[in-house]
Order: C-alpha cells, then structure tokens, then sequence
C-alpha cells in the first residue's frame, strides 16, 4: 500500500516536500479511499509521508482527529455531487430520482468513505454545517419546505429506504437474478410517488 502512494507523490528527501497538515490529511485521504479505515495506520502514513510516526503529531492530533477531517471531506464531496446534479435539474419530477441516483452512486464509487455520512452530525457544529447542507438538498429534491417534525419523519424514512438498500447491495444481499438498477429504480418512483407499490 505504501508504495502505491509512494509512487503516486514521490518518496519525499529532505527539505524537497514542505510537510504540513493539509498534505498529511491528503495523503491519508488518498490511502483511506484504497484501504479502508480499517487498514488504515498512522505508521503507513508516515512512512508515505517519509517521516517518522511522531513526527505526525506536530501536524495532527491523533487518529480522531483524521477521522474528523475525513468526515467533513466526505460531507463535502458528497454535498458538492448532489449540490451539481439538483442545478442541472430543474425538472421537479426528476429531482428526487437524480438525487437518489447520485447519493447511490457516491457510496458506489467511495465504498471506503461511504460509511462516513450515516453517523449524526448533530454532535459537532462544523461537522454539522455540512450535515445540515445535505440536509437541505434534501429538503429541495424533496420539495420539503420545513424541517418540522413530520418533515424529521419523513427524512428518516428516505434515508431508512436508502441507506438500507445501498448496505444491502454492498453486502451482496440481492441475490436473485432480477436487476438491482431496476429494483432501485422502483424504489426511486415510489418515494416520487408516495406509494409504495
């Protein structure tokens, strides 16, 4: 794995590469999407960087302190694709299954970073911020105009319908031969329609 990334920015010599947090942060963005947090290890990331594993506490706090930054990045990305694919649809018949559509294909194309968006966001204001983005493309795919508490119901039964899909197929748990794209598709209709059938 090291050398992989190795590879990709250079084995850094002395004084060549200005080692700083943003680039420790985006080194481990790069080995997180390959590997996976559970992989993941802060030796492998310094010895990337090609510095030593104490040498990264003068750019981070610790492991949870990358999780974090990899949250918020995530958040972000996540944010931005939705964000695109609601502007260049306008169409309001469209919007939910474009949204839907592109929230599934993040977790397709981001399997490792994925899990990253389930957790509540609630906990921490800048975290939150983001959170409260997605939330509010949400809200306009939707045509949900306020957050009350049958609108809180309502966002939690989407993202029920999707992120169990989405953990379904990731696990391999549709097995039988009929198409998962048009079992999605169907899924998409009916939270257009508001019927579930």
């Amino acid at each position: 794995m090291a050398k992989k990334i190795k590879n990709k920015i250079g084995r850094p010599k002395k004084g060549q590469i200005q080692i700083n947090r943003h680039l420790v942060l985006d080194v481990a963005w790069d080995m997180i999407q390959k590997v996976g947090f559970s992989e993941f290890r802060l030796s492998t990331l310094a010895e990337t960087l090609g510095i030593r594993t104490p040498s990264l506490y003068n750019h981070i706090s610790d492991m949870e302190d990358i999780f974090r930054e990899m949250k918020i990045r995530t958040l972000r990305l996540l944010g931005d694709k939705l964000d695109e694919v609601l502007k260049r649809n306008q169409v309001r018949s469209k919007r939910i299954s474009k949204f839907l559509i592109t929230y599934r294909k993040f977790a397709k194309d981001y399997p490792h970073l994925y899990p990253l968006v389930i957790a509540s966001t609630e906990f921490d204001p800048e975290i939150k911020s983001y959170g409260d983005r997605i939330l509010q493309l949400c809200l306009d795919a939707f045509h949900l105009v306020n957050l009350d508490n049958e609108t809180v119901h309502k966002i939690r039964i989407i993202r029920s319908f999707v992120h169990g899909f989405i953990d379904l197929e990731r696990e391999g748990g549709f097995g039988r031969k009929e198409s998962v794209d048009e079992s999605f598709q169907k899924l998409t209709e009916s939270l257009e329609t508001g019927k579930l059938w």
